[in-house]
């Protein structure tokens, strides 16, 4: 590579792009959110001035290939790309996947991402879950069509009850304050997906304008900035057509992009896009080759480029990738220019005080959970074992492991709380196949999380039975951290070490769909718990992870914290503005600990050994300790 010709270019670029004007935006949606109509604003300001890169994954992978750009680049891209799927199990376009897939686009979003969101649809006259070949590449005959987009048909019935599915998915997005660069029916001219190839006002064009109509009047999700695709054209009849035979209009398209494979960036693709925008901001939705630095300067006007999940890794040369990514005019997400502008946007519509996931939940939990989001950074919650030695003043919580009646006594649990107080409570469960820790078989787990089967209503039993006592608490006006299934990444227990759609992370969302919808505890702060990773857990704690909907905090437990560990860093990124704890099994940690890593609301610690008791009072009275 010529640095001394990249950076000469790269001058030139920039002054190109500085003399370029932009239109001020309007919505497409009139009704669009305060926080889509900053993101267009957004997009349209740095349009010819600035490209965002952005990185497509894969359903059930979640953010695999956007955090392999980080490895390559050291940078992660500033759009986040993913799909909805149309697969079944665990497959990596699975259906399954959504709910965990909705969380980390919260998660992306608060962490200074841009998402952007395809849908590979079902064909209609089929359910979900399909295959690839059969169904999304499958035909609809010109009977099938009409039916399609004709209310009050049974196809176009069939259509609107899948399109709702979708939009149940986006409109919790739009309930969190996310914006969404949704990019519906793409590579609309092409002809190998259903929806695709069909010209004119009651082709392609009139599918994508009734998804517009439902989701806008019907669904409100006033979120959406819409974003036409369609792929790059080309002469032979049956490669895609021009652009403008499939456009359904700019009255419902606030960006137009294309999709281009290979490195054939051709120049009058580029004009003919721009001139179907009239001054809207372009884009190329999905690229498998990086367009080169020398096409960017030919080209300056995409506002983002979206490389499609694994050909960041086997479609470039590690040499473009990184030119790419280091250019100055390639915007990162960490980049100031990217940064402060989604934290504004973000800022403009942050919940005024943390809500727990738990629907219904009671004054003394919001209340807890507004404590601990408020330590963050600030001070640090301090508890103990119960039954520890004490460490001369009295802790801010109680730490326990939930006993059932006829296993131990409950007694102490359910009656020297005092009301409003704040209790944590872990749960470790025997087997639901009869005791012990048995680890289960694939088959067994899947049963456990089959509703119906024997195994299943043996662990409903089980839940219930906890149920019984946390009621006891929440009649008491009792808070509780609830932390149950501990340590989910790893292989110590039956319930952990299971990574996927249905592993780990399903069983615990099961637990809080029981206790949440059957039982209507408002009590419990959900804690997800993970092991350091190391030979016990292996792999990334994020593969067992539920999402963010499912839980309230995030702790880490390890043996020892030694000094200049700054694990908190990382923890917080995961939990994304969520209280994030420390809970230590075998030694007190010296107080330098609190001011190297500031943002544990809370610390757990053990029942000291007799060498540690000074320790343990040392801790207590630093100012950092609550």
């Amino acid at each position: 590579m010529n640095w001394r010709f990249v950076a000469s270019m790269m001058t030139s670029l920039m002054a190109v792009h500085a003399a370029v004007p932009t239109a001020s935006p309007v919505p497409v949606n009139p009704s669009a959110s305060p926080e889509a109509r900053a993101l267009l604003k957004y997009l349209s300001s740095i349009s010819g001035k600035y490209i965002l890169s952005g990185q497509h994954n894969y359903p059930a992978n979640i953010s695999r290939w956007s955090d392999r750009a980080y490895t390559f680049t050291g940078k992660y891209p500033a759009v986040f790309g993913q799909d909805f799927g149309f697969q079944g199990g665990e497959d990596k376009d699975s259906v399954e996947a959504r709910p965990a897939l909705i969380e980390e686009v919260k998660r992306q979003y608060r962490a200074g991402a841009i998402v952007t969101l395809t849908w590979h649809a079902v064909r209609p006259t089929q359910d979900e879950p399909v295959t690839f070949l059969e169904s999304v590449q499958g035909k609809l005959t010109d009977y099938e069509w009409r039916e399609l987009l004709t209310p009050g048909t049974k196809l176009h019935a069939r259509w609107c009850g899948q399109v709702d599915e979708i939009a149940g998915y986006l409109r919790q997005l739009r309930d969190a304050h996310v914006p969404v660069l949704w990019r519906p029916y793409h590579e609309v001219n092409g002809g190998w997906f259903w929806w695709g190839g069909r010209r004119g006002k009651e082709g392609s064009a009139a599918l994508y304008r009734q998804m517009y109509d439902r989701f806008v009047n019907v669904h409100h999700l006033d979120n959406l900035i819409w974003v036409w695709n369609a792929n790059a054209p080309s002469n032979r009849p049956w490669l895609p057509g021009p652009f403008a035979d499939f456009f359904p209009g700019l009255d419902v398209a606030d960006v137009l992009s294309v999709d281009i494979y290979g490195s054939d960036y051709k120049q009058s693709h580029y004009d003919e896009i721009q001139a179907l925008a009239a001054g809207k901001p372009i884009a190329l939705g999905e690229v498998g080759t990086l367009p080169t630095l020398e096409i960017l300067k030919a080209q300056p006007r995409w506002t983002w480029f979206m490389t499609w999940s694994e050909f960041i890794e086997t479609g470039n040369d590690p040499e473009l990738v990184k030119a790419v990514f280091g250019a100055p005019t390639i915007l990162a997400r960490g980049d100031r220019n990217v940064a402060e502008a989604m934290a504004a946007i973000r800022k403009a519509t942050v919940e005024s005080a943390p809500v727990p996931v738990m629907p219904g939940a009671s004054p003394e939990a919001r209340a807890h959970l507004a404590h601990l989001v408020a330590a963050i950074g600030k001070r640090t919650l301090l508890g103990q074992e119960e039954g520890a030695t004490p460490s001369g003043r009295i802790p801010a919580f109680w730490h326990r492991e939930l006993a059932l009646p006829g296993k131990d006594d409950t007694a102490p649990l359910t009656q020297v709380q005092p009301a409003k107080t704040l209790l944590s409570l872990g749960w470790s469960p025997a087997s639901p196949l009869g005791g012990g820790s048995t680890p289960l078989s694939d088959y067994e787990w899947n049963e456990l999380l089959t509703p119906g089967s024997r195994l299943h209503q043996a662990w409903c039993i089980q839940v219930d039975a906890a149920a019984a006592v946390l009621k006891q608490l929440q009649a008491k006006g009792v808070s509780v951290l609830w932390q149950p299934y501990p340590q989910a990444n790893a292989k110590t227990a039956w319930w952990a070490g299971r990574s996927g759609v249905r592993g780990s992370a399903a069983l615990y969302r099961q637990l809080f769909q029981r206790l949440s919808e059957q039982h209507h505890l408002d009590n419990l702060l959900w804690v997800w718990s993970a092991a350091a990773p190391g030979p016990k857990a292996p792999g990334r704690a994020g593969d067992y992870f539920p999402g963010l909907l499912y839980v309230d905090a995030l702790e880490l437990v390890i043996d020892d914290a030694q000094p200049r560990w700054h694990r908190d860093a990382d923890w917080a990124l995961m939990g994304v503005g969520k209280p994030v704890g420390l809970r230590l099994t075998a030694k007190v940690p010296a107080p330098e600990l609190l001011a190297q890593e500031p943002r544990w609301s809370w610390l757990t610690l053990p029942p000291p050994a007799p060498d540690q008791a000074e320790a343990l009072v040392k801790l207590a009275a630093d100012p950092r300790v609550e």
